[in-house]
């Protein structure tokens, strides 16, 4: 990456990073077209070479900026505070995947499908990219104070119960044509109220 590309003003930075994250993670690396980026950043072709000089670096980029941006969002979000009730963790964790979101709405869709995009040459360098917001995460949840009904099996089912049910939600409220921060976050803490009525 062509390091000017921090000079630019924050809207054209975000303008570029959001349609790439969009046609990445909707296509994949191997069927995204950098044609569909350009235009869906409102630039040139020439403009994004100038500031990645392929479309593995852009993809490479995207991957440890993404994953950086949510690991920063997670650390203020539970602001090291210790160990944390385990429903109270999760509306948290969902808080700052909301607060990522507002900015780059389909940032951790990108993730996922980063993460596991079998087409894309150099893996590995997408894997480093991730770990660290994934090995956090997994950190404090595995710290979290469990109920006296859950078990860490179970705890560990919900989350991926709530991961599923994030996606599917991020995915229909983004056909709508926006994004709506607010409303991710509502039906998202409505489902973890009903487990959390369940082990309570």
């Amino acid at each position: 990456m062509n390091e000017k590309f921090w000079d630019l003003n924050k809207t054209k930075q975000n303008s570029m990073i959001n349609g790439a994250l969009k046609v990445f993670s909707r296509d994949g690396f191997r069927h995204a077209s950098t044609d569909e980026i350009v235009a869906e950043a409102g630039i040139s072709k020439g403009l994004l070479f100038h500031y990645f000089y392929s479309k593995s670096g852009i993809y490479e980029f995207l991957a440890e900026y993404s994953a950086r941006f949510a690991l920063v969002e997670l650390n203020s979000g539970i602001a090291k505070a210790g160990p944390l009730p385990y429903f109270e963790l999760q509306r948290k964790i969902t808080a700052s995947e909301c607060s990522a979101m507002r900015r780059y709405p389909y940032m951790f869709l990108f993730l996922e499908r980063a993460e596991s995009d079998g087409t894309f040459e150099n893996q590995e360098a997408v894997l480093s990219g991730t770990a660290p917001y994934n090995e956090c995460r997994s950190e404090v949840l595995a710290e979290a104070i469990l109920p006296g009904t859950l078990t860490a099996g179970d705890a560990g089912r919900i989350s991926r119960l709530l991961d599923l049910s994030k996606k599917d939600t991020v995915l229909r409220l983004l056909e709508k044509g926006s994004f709506e921060p607010g409303r991710f976050m509502e039906e998202t803490n409505e489902l973890i109220r009903f487990f959390e009525k369940i082990y309570s």
